[in-house]
């Protein structure tokens, strides 16, 4: 049996766009243009020519310059509210550094212990903990300096504590939302999309 169907019919599924709609294929010479801004780019990045900041927007400029990008699409990323809040936690993690409260609280929890185990767990808990509350980007660049002292006071091999401090960031910034960037730029896309 078969069923004629009308042009006025709707269809039952809810995407009405096709694939093959949407491909548009690129000159070459813009590939090609892409391909060299990115070389150049992560270059200056391995050679640290410049700060990151600098390098990305030199990139972004010069694909809008040649209008591969434009002006919405570029500004479009910084309209996410995953990455306000990441840089607004960025602001408050450098004002705790620049308070020294960060110095005064790990002071008073790590004390000196006797063996690198005990180190490592008085070390770990705290900041897992500071982490889930803070991005722990800025919480290990903050924690750099203050572990390599107290490694020279305790004397314990730095080593055996700068990994910790990695690990106990990571498991911290993942168990909150606001505890790491990704966690707040995921949920920003799933807010968007879903």
């Amino acid at each position: 049996v078969f069923y004629e169907v009308s042009p006025h019919d709707t269809c039952p599924c809810r995407h009405t766009r096709h694939l093959e709609d949407e491909t548009i294929d690129a000159p070459t010479w813009m590939i090609v243009y892409a391909c060299v801004v990115l070389f150049i780019m992560f270059a200056a990045l391995l050679m640290d020519l410049l700060g990151a900041d600098s390098v990305l927007l030199m990139a972004l400029t010069a694909f809008m310059a040649a209008e591969i990008v434009d002006m919405d699409e570029a500004l479009e990323g910084f309209c996410n509210e995953g990455l306000l809040s990441v840089m607004a936690l960025f602001v408050v993690a450098d004002a705790i550094s620049k308070t020294g409260a960060l110095d005064w609280y790990l002071g008073k929890i790590l004390g000196s212990p006797k063996t690198a185990t005990s180190a490592q767990l008085r070390l770990m808990i705290p900041i897992a903990i500071l982490s889930a509350f803070l991005n722990n980007t800025p919480i290990v660049v903050i924690m750099i300096p203050v572990v390599l002292k107290w490694s020279k006071q305790i004397q314990v091999p730095k080593q055996q504590l700068l990994i910790p401090l990695s690990f106990a960031t990571i498991l911290g910034g993942t168990c909150t939302l606001i505890g790491t960037s990704t966690n707040l730029v995921v949920s920003g896309l799933l807010k968007d999309n879903y």
